[in-house]
């Protein structure tokens, strides 16, 4: 007998930026990443006994867009100084039976522009690289 696992797999359901009272939802991929930076690691053993709690550094991470006009409504909505605009990213996780696994990217800004375009419309996707201050994991924060 097998055992049915679609209602237990979690899959990306949405993704949601938040900026100035505005919604977008046209997110195809986000990708994140925040790291702890250790100083020092303590002991007179061989192996560790203890280390610094660390520092966390800048999260990194990029948005896809699925749909190009979302995208630059987005980039617009930016402002003047777009690199200098801070904004917050919801990407849930849902499956079958309707339980969801959430992250909160917050203090997002854009770090870098750039461009990748070829013929068709489902290559008219865009990315913006961005970086964060704090991560949120189904509400609890990643580091303090």
């Amino acid at each position: 007998m097998s055992v049915d696992l679609e209602n237990f797999a979690y899959s990306f359901s949405h993704a949601i930026i938040k900026l100035n009272d505005v919604q977008f939802t046209a997110i195809s991929n986000v990708s994140f990443s925040q790291s702890v930076e250790r100083a020092g690691v303590f002991g007179t053993k061989r192996t560790p006994l203890k280390k610094s709690a660390g520092q966390v550094g800048l999260g990194e991470g990029t948005i896809t867009f699925s749909d190009l006009e979302e995208a630059f409504r987005f980039y617009t909505s930016l402002g003047d100084q777009a690199s200098l605009a801070v904004f917050a990213i919801d990407i849930t996780f849902s499956n079958e039976a309707g339980d969801t696994r959430s992250f909160e990217c917050i203090g997002c800004s854009l770090t870098e522009m750039s461009g990748d375009f070829s013929a068709g419309a489902d290559a008219m996707g865009l990315d913006y690289p961005y970086d964060f201050l704090r991560l949120k994991v189904d509400g609890k924060e990643f580091a303090r």
